[in-house]
């Protein structure tokens, strides 16, 4: 288990678009003491620079923190960039979503795009991580991995995602545990609503809310990356700011705590 965090743990800084922000993610996550950091879609790193690239390679190793890259949709064009994105930064992970703006894929579509990818990945000892989102049951994810047949190949497995189909954290851990290379640790909670006319579904930092990570534990590979990401409360930007490095600091100190607890480590 590797502890680390993604861009969606810092919604509001990623969308202030600050200079230098993947630069400045790696070092606060040095002072976190997170492993691993993950680029995702709202902070995207395919159009820098070689060289701007080569600097967020150097400070993620002399930071001893493993990058990981992100990005949305199966664009073969678009996996291809972003696979050269993990070669320059030396990371083994490409954690995507099966759809984007522009596509959303169906079964067939979806293995014949990865099918157009999958061999330069695995020729460069790079993952392919399509992570389980609310568009699509927990059952198509599956049936995606296991028609492209490629150890290259995995589910990000994200705790709350498909909640927009009805499906709880049990019911995907148990149809998704054994593809997943990579796991979201996205707390939540679900009140009812005051008036009794429904429930309110929100985010919490790690181990504050409803999120089964003992169930994550023994059901999950033991060498996977282990993410925080955080649904944050709707602030405006400076406090959402504020927020989310407190939400980062706690959940990543929680997840250390349980790591020691559970594992030993």
């Amino acid at each position: 288990m590797k502890i680390g965090l993604s861009t969606w743990a810092y919604p509001a800084f990623c969308a202030a678009r600050q200079k230098e922000a993947a630069l400045r993610l790696i070092e606060r996550a040095a002072e976190l003491r997170a492993e691993v950091f993950q680029f995702a879609d709202n902070l995207p790193l395919d159009g820098l620079s070689a060289k701007e690239l080569e600097r967020l390679r150097l400070s993620a190793q002399e930071n001893g923190i493993a990058p990981e890259v992100g990005t949305a949709g199966l664009s073969p064009e678009n996996l291809m960039r972003h696979l050269a994105v993990a070669k320059s930064l030396g990371a083994t992970l490409v954690r995507t979503l099966p759809h984007s703006r522009e596509s959303r894929p169906g079964l067939l579509e979806a293995q014949g795009m990865i099918g157009r990818v999958i061999k330069e990945y695995e020729s460069a000892g790079v993952t392919l991580a399509v992570e389980n989102h609310d568009h699509y049951p927990a059952a198509w994810f599956s049936k995606l991995i296991e028609s492209v047949k490629s150890p290259f190949l995995g589910v990000c497995l994200d705790a709350v995602n498909s909640l927009g189909q009805g499906e709880g954290f049990s019911e995907v851990i148990g149809a998704l545990a054994r593809h997943t290379v990579n796991f979201h640790c996205k707390d939540y909670t679900i009140r009812r609503r005051a008036d009794s006319m429904g429930f309110v579904v929100s985010g919490t930092q790690t181990g504050r809310g409803m999120l089964d990570l003992d169930t994550a534990k023994n059901r999950l590979s033991g060498g996977i990356s282990w993410i925080v990401e955080s649904w944050l409360p709707d602030e405006d930007n400076a406090k959402m700011q504020q927020t989310e490095q407190i939400w980062a600091r706690e959940s990543l100190a929680y997840l250390f705590r349980f790591r020691r607890e559970k594992c030993g480590i």
